[in-house]
C-alpha cells in the first residue's frame, strides 16, 4: 500500500513539467457541473502536462490486451512444460476471471451507456481516442483488466509481496491514466477497479470445484493443487511485464506497416523464458 501511494503522489507532483502533446477539445457546455467532485477529481488527473507521465501511461495504456492475453496462456503453457500443477491451475483461474470480468464490465457498460468526459466536458485534454471511439465510460475497461490479473495473482501467490506490490502498481498507473487520457470519470475507474477485483475473487472463490473439473476433463484427478510449489520468479515476471509494455510500446509508435500491427509478450518462470507474437491483419 505504501508503494501505491508514492506512486500517485508522484504522478500528481510531477505535473508541473510543462508538455506540448494532447490538444484539448472544444464541446458544447456540459450537463455536468464543474462543481461535481467526479468532475473535479478527473480533472485533476486530466490537467496533468509532463512528457514523463504522457510516456509512461501511454505505454502501460497499449500493453494491457497483450499483458491479458499473454499472462494465462504463457503461465499454463510454462507450467505445462514444467508440469507444475500449481501453477496451471492458476493460469485457468486468471483466464476464467479475466473472461469474467470482460463479460461484466460489457454488460454494465450497456446497461448505463454513460458517455465519455470528453464528448460531455469543455476542454478536455486528449490524446488518441480512436480505441474507444464508439463505446461508453462506465465502468473503465482498463481498470477492471488490470486489475482482475493483480487481484488473481495475489490470491494465488500471497507470500510474494514483490510480486503483489509491482502488479498493483502497474495496475493502478494503467487506471489513473485513463483519466490522463480523458476518456474515464474517477467513477468508471473505481468501479472497474471493483469490477475486475470483484472477478477475481469471485473465480477464487469457487477455485476448487473448477480445479476439479479442469483435472477431470484433463483426465488428472490424481493431481494435488492445493500444496503450493509456483515456479514464478517475481523479478523476471515483472521484468517481462516492464519489456512487454517497452516492447508494444514502440511497435504501435512506429510507421512500418508490420510493426504498427504487431503485438508481443514475455512471460518467464524460473526455469522458462517464453515469447510469444501476434500479428493482426
Amino acid at each position: 500500500m505504501k508503494q501505491l501511494l508514492i506512486i500517485v503522489f508522484f504522478l500528481c507532483t510531477v505535473s508541473t513539467i510543462n508538455a506540448q502533446y494532447r490538444f484539448k477539445t472544444k464541446r458544447d457546455p456540459s450537463r455536468y457541473s464543474e462543481k461535481n467532485v467526479d468532475v473535479k477529481i478527473f480533472r485533476t488527473f486530466n490537467n496533468i502536462h509532463s512528457k514523463f507521465v504522457h510516456t509512461l501511461i501511454n505505454i502501460t495504456n497499449i500493453s494491457l490486451t497483450p499483458v491479458s492475453i499473454g499472462a494465462p496462456a504463457g503461465l499454463y503453457i510454462t507450467s505445462r512444460i514444467n508440469k507444475n500443477h500449481y501453477d496451471e491451475s492458476s493460469a485457468v483461474l486468471l483466464g476464467l476471471a479475466e473472461m469474467t470480468n470482460g463479460v461484466v464490465t460489457f454488460g454494465i457498460k450497456q446497461i448505463f451507456k454513460r458517455d465519455r468526459p470528453y464528448r460531455k466536458l469543455n476542454g478536455v485534454y486528449l490524446s488518441d481516442t480512436s480505441a474507444v471511439s464508439g463505446t461508453f465510460s462506465f465502468p473503465s475497461g482498463h481498470a477492471s483488466g488490470a486489475f482482475v490479473i493483480a487481484t488473481s495473482l495475489t490470491l494465488r501467490y500471497p507470500d510474494k509481496p514483490l510480486l503483489i506490490a509491482g502488479l498493483f502498481t502497474y495496475a493502478t498507473i494503467v487506471s489513473l491514466g485513463r483519466m490522463y487520457w480523458g476518456v474515464h470519470y474517477p467513477s468508471d475507474v473505481l468501479t472497474g477497479m471493483l469490477v475486475g477485483a470483484g472477478s477475481a475473487a469471485l473465480i477464487y472463490s469457487l477455485r476448487v470445484p473448477i480445479i476439479k473439473a479442469k483435472n477431470k476433463f484433463f483426465n488428472q484427478s490424481e493431481r494435488n493443487d492445493n500444496l503450493q510449489t509456483s515456479s514464478i520468479s517475481t523479478p523476471v515476471f515483472l521484468i517481462s511485464l516492464a519489456a512487454t509494455d517497452i516492447v508494444n510500446f514502440y511497435f504501435t509508435s512506429s510507421n512500418n506497416r508490420i510493426l504498427n500491427q504487431s503485438k508481443i509478450n514475455f512471460s518467464s518462470t524460473s526455469s522458462l523464458n517464453y515469447l510469444n507474437y501476434t500479428l493482426s491483419f
